[in-house]
């Protein structure tokens, strides 16, 4: 097991602060502080930062990382763009302008060894749609048979990009991971487990480890507290121990059974990770 981390504690996402050339040297130095300060195997990058800013995380920043890689010897995974697109839509223009984006980040990260390709295939149109939306079942039933269809070609574009087994699809609030997970068997990808998205939706790590160990790709960490928990809405992200997940025992059946992918710490404060990267520090 390789256990790393985002940049979002160390950077924000304020992408133009200092210019172009100011927001690559923070992003890079923050690569370094993951690997040499936290003592972290594995940086996970996110495209989105190529999607919004274009000017700063070009061709020439990936280059760099890609230096750092070799200097360095981390892990590298990168999750695949997701503010404002959605892999599910049924406007199909905004579909093809995800996978569009998703090319772009692709291509430039070609450069770099990447152990996977984190994929948040729906966004949060859909995901409304799915739980939220009020309708009649004679209507909401063929809009979402219409949003697989749109997953199965989603999934077939960005499995034409890449190795299929690099494509790790991750569970997110609301949307039911369980109608995406015989498509993403079919093409021969994997699961992005996100223990935090799990617990907000009430389930269980541990058994969804026990259901779907062989698909499991990638896993993100992080505690959360579901709604109605000790106060009013659903919180994520925060520092291990300060939720309702049982980090210990998730982590302690990862390394039992053998698992040699990437964990990924996403907490989005600096102290919220030094926190947690000493919890995970006896599993290192």
């Amino acid at each position: 097991m390789k256990i790393g981390a985002a940049l979002i504690p160390l950077v924000g996402w304020a992408g133009t602060v200092g210019g172009p050339e100011g927001a690559r040297n923070l992003h890079l130095d923050a690569i370094q502080r993951l690997i040499k300060d936290f003592g972290l195997q594995a940086v996970e990058l996110n495209g989105d930062f190529t999607t919004l800013f274009p000017d700063a995380f070009d061709e020439g920043y990936y280059k760099r990382v890609a230096e750092l890689q070799q200097g360095l010897g981390f892990a590298c995974t990168v999750h695949l763009p997701f503010l404002w697109l959605d892999g599910l839509s049924l406007a199909e223009p905004v579909r093809k302008a995800t996978v569009q984006c998703m090319a772009k980040v692709v291509e430039l990260t070609q450069p770099l060894s990447i152990e996977s390709y984190v994929l948040h295939l729906w966004g949060m149109w859909s995901s409304l749609l799915a739980t939220i939306q009020v309708m009649p079942d004679e209507e909401k039933r063929p809009l979402l048979d219409g949003m697989l269809c749109c997953a199965a070609r989603t999934l077939d574009e960005i499995g034409g990009m890449v190795s299929p087994r690099e494509v790790c699809v991750e569970n997110l609030e609301r949307f039911p991971l369980k109608a995406i997970l015989p498509l993403v068997a079919e093409r021969d990808m994997r699961v992005c487990l996100d223990v935090g998205h799990l617990a907000v939706d009430g389930g269980d790590a541990l058994e969804f480890l026990r259901q779907h160990w062989e698909l499991i790709g990638e896993v993100h960490l992080h505690d959360a507290l579901p709604e109605g928990a000790d106060g009013p809405g659903v919180r994520d992200h925060l520092s291990l121990g300060s939720g309702q997940v049982d980090y210990a025992a998730i982590m302690d059946r990862l390394a039992e059974g053998g698992y040699e992918g990437v964990l990924i710490l996403e907490m989005n404060t600096e102290a919220h990770l030094r926190e947690s990267v000493e919890r995970v520090r006896p599993w290192l």
